[in-house]
């Protein structure tokens, strides 16, 4: 097994694959997120906190993979945050929600629409900036944010949000229009920074969600995020975590331009999505990445690799989800390896 070495850079590589030209090898990209502060020897919550730790580690870790997107995100509560949510910090993990402040339709007036500077917002876009000025003409930076429906979750409380959608659908209704107006406000900023959305909804997942509450109560809402981020001439992520097999169709209905699928099996992915997205997936971070040795992870991607082969819509070799913490840096490495071997293409860097 030979192990190729690079030609293009990873912005080129990435531009190349969204315009349907010669690339080198298949895309990769790894979902490595607050981790990277270990690889600096910083702590998960300074990472959060501050923006030249946040840069400085997606920094370490692009230097050392040369994957081919920085995926900028903190936890899954920032955007409810940024809306009023009190968050619990702590040293070496991501902040969380502990006691939703939204306990009844009475309370919405606790929380806001969101602005670009509320909340952690600016930490973000400082890291951008950083991020920008040091590896932008190499590689291009994402943000991840929870979607509208995830937020609103956060807000309300899971459980109860989900009881509210047969109970009191208006509510829900009302809560996820201030949650889209949130993100729209902190995406623009995004894109402002130059860098691609994504969209998680891990809260819309069909280990969650009927398809027929998801096509309500979450995809005319993504729908909404999309369609502003096109008209700002910008591609858009989703990524929703767990079970996507019963909804990777209403998925591709919203015109996301990437579909980053977890649980899904491929057949289904790419006969459902039939090329109207891009897919982003789907090495188990628990599993191969977490337990399995060199070659069972390379084996994985091995076989994701040939499975995906010819899809019209373009494939990125990914994890389905974000990268545990305890998974070892070598691991990504085994990653990566797969596909400068397994996913190598032929390509003359003279004449192309």
């Amino acid at each position: 097994m030979e192990i190729k070495k690079d030609i293009l850079t990873s912005k080129e590589r990435v531009m190349a694959f969204l315009q349907g030209e010669p690339i080198d090898r298949i895309p990769c990209m790894p979902i490595v997120t607050s981790n990277a502060s270990h690889l600096i020897g910083k702590t998960i919550n300074e990472f959060q906190l501050d923006p030249k730790i946040m840069a400085d580690s997606y920094i370490a870790v692009y230097e050392r993979y040369k994957y081919d997107l920085s995926y900028i995100f903190t936890n899954t509560s920032y955007v409810a945050e940024a809306m009023g949510q009190e968050l619990v910090y702590y040293d070496d993990e991501p902040a969380c929600t502990h006691n939703p402040i939204i306990q009844s339709r009475e309370d919405l007036h606790k929380i806001k629409v969101a602005d670009k500077n509320d909340g952690k917002f600016p930490i973000l876009f400082e890291a951008l900036d950083i991020l920008n000025e040091k590896v932008g003409d190499e590689v291009i930076s994402a943000v991840c944010f929870s979607g509208p429906l995830s937020t609103a979750a956060t807000l309300r409380g899971t459980q109860d949000f989900v009881k509210e959608m047969y109970k009191d659908p208006e509510f829900c209704m009302d809560l996820l229009k201030m949650a889209t107006e949130s993100c729209k406000n902190f995406m623009k900023e995004c894109i402002a920074h130059n860098a691609l959305p994504i969209i998680l909804e891990p809260i819309s997942s069909g280990s969650i969600l009927s398809p027929k509450l998801y096509k309500k109560f979450s995809s005319p809402f993504t729908k909404e995020l999309v369609d502003l981020a096109h008209e700002m001439n910008s591609l858009i992520a989703l990524h929703i975590c767990g079970k996507t097999h019963k909804i990777i169709d209403l998925m591709a209905d919203t015109k996301a331009d990437i579909l980053s699928i977890d649980i899904c099996d491929l057949s289904i992915a790419r006969e459902k999505v039939a090329g109207k997205s891009a897919i982003l997936g789907n090495i188990t971070p628990a599993d191969e990445l977490l337990f399995g040795t060199r070659a069972d992870i390379m084996g994985a991607c091995k076989k994701v690799i040939k499975e995906m082969e010819g899809y019209g819509g373009g494939f990125v070799l990914s994890t389905g989800c974000e990268i545990p913490k305890k998974v070892s840096f070598e691991n990504i490495d085994a990653m990566m390896d797969a596909a400068r071997s397994y996913g190598a293409y032929d390509f003359n860097s003279e004449t192309e």
